[in-house]
C-alpha cells in the first residue's frame, strides 16, 4: 500500500491519484498521469499509440455507499490499529463513524470472508484509439501557457476544444437537486416530475447553444489573436471601426464571404478616396493624369508657402506694441536655437497688457464722487455705487477697530485682490481709514 502511494508519474514526477493511466504494452507497469497523457508525452520505450488502461478507485464493491479507495483504506488503517480499536479506526477514516466502520468490516471480511467481486469485463476494441499530441501550432491556435497570446485567448483550452467558463457557465448547478429515483407521494409530485424535465430541456438547449457559440469562434478563426491582428492591419481605422459594428452579422455568410465582404468595403473606401482626389484635380483644371503628380508638388509648395506667411502676419500684428514685437522675437530665436539642439532657454511670455480706463461718465452715483475717487473708478474699472459701497464698508469696520488691516479689507469685499489694494492705499492716502499701528 505504501509502495502505492510512493508512485509518481515518470514524465512530470508529480505524485499519481486515481484516476490515472497504465500502459498494457510497455515492460514494468509504466503509469502516466492525466496531464501527461493528454499532451501525448512519451519517454523510454513507451509511446502514445500504446494500448492503455484506466486505473479507477471511486466504484463501490461491496456496498454503493463504499467505495474502493475507502475498503483499501480501512485494509490499511485495520493492519495497522488491530482487530477491535474501533475508536482509532474512525479517527483514522475520518468520513466514517465507530458503529459504521465496526459493521461494514465484520459484514464483509469477518461473516462474509470470501464474497465474490464484482466483474469489470473489457470491452472488446479492435483497435485503442491514439491520443492527439499537443503540438505548438497557430491553427488550431496552441500557444506556451506561459506566453502573452496565451492569455488573450479567453480560457480557451486548445487540448480539449472547450473554454474555462462557457455560455451559461452555472447551469449544471441547477441540475444537481434533481432526482428521479423519489417514489411519489402525492398527486402533485406529478407535476414537480414534469417540472424536472423541463429542466433538462433547458439544460439541452444549453449545451446546444455552448456547441453553436465554439463552432462560430473556431469557425471564424476568432480565438486566433494573432491572426485577427494582422488581418484587421491590412484596413485602414475607419473601415476596422466599421467592421467592428459588422462582426455581429458576420455569422450569417461562411467565414470566406465575410473576409471577401471585408475587402470588397475596403476597395470601396480606396475607390472613393481615389475620386474624392479626382475631383479635387479636376476643380483645379487638371484633365491630364500625367499632371496629378506635378499638381501635388506644387499644393506641397503652396502649403509651405502659407505656413510662413502665417509667420509674417504675426510679425505684423506685434509690430503695433513695440514690447510685445520684441518678446515674440525673442521667443522665435529661443525656439529655433532649441530646434538646433545647442541650448535650452525658457521661454519669455508676451507682456500682460492692461486694460484701458473705463468711462463711468453717467453712471449711477458718479456725481457724488470727488475729482480723484472718479480717477480712481476709471482706472481700476470700478463701478461708482460699488466704489461708495465698498468705501462705507472699510470706513465703518476701521471706525470700530480704530485701524484696518488688508487681509480684512480683503476679507470684507469680495473682488480683485489687486483692486482691494488699490482702494485700501487710496482710502489710506486720503485718511479715510487707519493702517495698523507698527
Amino acid at each position: 500500500m505504501d509502495e502505492e502511494e510512493d508512485i509518481s508519474c515518470p514524465k512530470c514526477s508529480l505524485t499519481l491519484n486515481t484516476p490515472y493511466i497504465l500502459c498494457k504494452q510497455c515492460s514494468g507497469a509504466v503509469k502516466i498521469c492525466l496531464q501527461c497523457f493528454s499532451k501525448g508525452a512519451e519517454f523510454g520505450d513507451h509511446e502514445n499509440d500504446h494500448s492503455y488502461t484506466i486505473v479507477r478507485d471511486d466504484f463501490p464493491l461491496f456496498e454503493n455507499s463504499w467505495s474502493a479507495a475507502e475498503e483499501l483504506s480501512l485494509l490499511k488503517v485495520m493492519a495497522d490499529c488491530g482487530y477491535g480499536n474501533w475508536q482509532d479506526v474512525a479517527q483514522r477514516m475520518r468520513v466514517r463513524g465507530k458503529t459504521e466502520v465496526e459493521k461494514h468490516y465484520n459484514k464483509w471480511f469477518i461473516n462474509q470472508a470470501n464474497p465474490e467481486l464484482p466483474q469489470f469485463p473489457e470491452a472488446d476494441l479492435e483497435r485503442f484509439p491514439c491520443p492527439v499530441v499537443y503540438k505548438l501550432c497557430d491553427d488550431p491556435p496552441r500557444y506556451p501557457d506561459s506566453s502573452q497570446i496565451f492569455q488573450l485567448m479567453g480560457g480557451y483550452m486548445a487540448g480539449r476544444g472547450d473554454f474555462n467558463v462557457e455560455h451559461d457557465n452555472f447551469m449544471e448547478l441547477e441540475l444537481r437537486a434533481i432526482d428521479f429515483n423519489e417514489a411519489p407521494i402525492q398527486e402533485r409530485d406529478d407535476l414537480e416530475e414534469k417540472l424536472k424535465f423541463e429542466v433538462i430541456d433547458v439544460y439541452q438547449n444549453c449545451l446546444r447553444d455552448r456547441w453553436w457559440r465554439r463552432k462560430i469562434i473556431r469557425k471564424y478563426g476568432l480565438i486566433n489573436i494573432r491572426k485577427h491582428r494582422l488581418d484587421n492591419g491590412m484596413y485602414p481605422t475607419r473601415l476596422k471601426d466599421l467592421l467592428d459594428q459588422l462582426r455581429p452579422f458576420m455569422r450569417l455568410c461562411s467565414p470566406e464571404g465575410f473576409d471577401k465582404f471585408s475587402q470588397a468595403l475596403n476597395l470601396q473606401f480606396e475607390l472613393r478616396k481615389n475620386i474624392q482626389k479626382l475631383i479635387e484635380c479636376r476643380e483645379n483644371g487638371i484633365t491630364k493624369q500625367r499632371s496629378i503628380k506635378i499638381f501635388r508638388v506644387l499644393k506641397s509648395r503652396r502649403n509651405e508657402m502659407k505656413s510662413r506667411r502665417h509667420l509674417l502676419d504675426d510679425i505684423l500684428v506685434h509690430m503695433k506694441d513695440e514690447a510685445a514685437c520684441q518678446s515674440w522675437l525673442h521667443k522665435q530665436a529661443v525656439l529655433d536655437t532649441m530646434s538646433k539642439g545647442t541650448a535650452n532657454l525658457p521661454l519669455p511670455s508676451a507682456p500682460r497688457r492692461s486694460a484701458p480706463p473705463m468711462d463711468i461718465v453717467g453712471l449711477p452715483g458718479y456725481e457724488r464722487l470727488s475729482k480723484k475717487e472718479r480717477e480712481l473708478c476709471a482706472s481700476v474699472r470700478l463701478v461708482p455705487e460699488a466704489y461708495l459701497e465698498f468705501r462705507e464698508i472699510l470706513v465703518g469696520e476701521c471706525k470700530r477697530n480704530n485701524f484696518l488691516r488688508l487681509q480684512q479689507a480683503r476679507t470684507l469685499i469680495k473682488i480683485d485682490v489687486n483692486k482691494t489694494r488699490k482702494l485700501y492705499d487710496f482710502l489710506v492716502s486720503e485718511g479715510l481709514i487707519t493702517k495698523e499701528p507698527s
